[in-house]
């Protein structure tokens, strides 16, 4: 026996697959978007442990290329935060000092020109806000820049900002400023 298909019979069989093409693109999108909230929260956390990483193979040394330029270093605190209210004006990675100057480092796995540009917008800020529990009041403060990778120039364009660079070199951190560098000083006032 012989089924004739009418057109309406057609035009059935055409909706029907189309809403399981609908429905099956539905439940992809929500795969989908599952699946980019995990990648970008596991993408994150790789992110912060990189971070943390860069920041341990400079942290050690750091004190000691400070000390060779003549900057003599007694205290080291990471991720010191300066707050309007209770909003965060700026974090700096690692902020060297003695009772005289400090230095606010921004250490970064790969250094870019915008990085500079942040970090000497965030050297404005500290002269604003003071970091939380740390009195900068008086003190000379420097910048620097830290990257294990070094993007388009990007150490060039701190030098002729005044602020010291450090890079890895092999096994070592060093700051790579020749002598004729002369770095910026902001004046905190507060």
């Amino acid at each position: 026996m012989e089924t004739i298909l009418t057109k309406q019979d057609i035009l059935k069989l055409f909706a029907l697959q189309s809403e399981q093409i609908e429905r099956s693109r539905a439940d992809f999108d929500e795969k989908l978007a599952k699946s980019r909230i995990e990648f970008d929260k596991r993408l994150g956390e790789l992110a912060g442990t990189w971070g943390k990483f860069v920041a341990e193979m400079v942290q050690p040394k750091i004190v000691e290329l400070f000390q060779a330029r003549n900057i003599q270093i007694n205290t080291s605190l990471q991720n010191a935060k300066g707050y309007i209210g209770d909003k965060r004006h700026y974090e700096i990675d690692l902020l060297l000092m003695n009772s005289d100057i400090a230095v606010a480092v921004e250490i970064k796995s790969c250094l870019s020109v915008d990085d500079v540009k942040e970090h000497l917008e965030r050297l404005s800020k500290i002269q604003e806000v003071q970091p939380k529990r740390i009195n900068l009041s008086g003190v000379t403060l420097y910048g620097a820049v830290a990257g294990m990778i070094i993007e388009n120039d990007a150490d060039r364009y701190a030098y002729k900002k005044g602020l010291f660079v450090l890079r890895q070199n092999g096994s070592i951190v060093e700051i790579v400023n020749d002598d004729k560098f002369k770095p910026k000083e902001w004046k905190v006032k507060y």
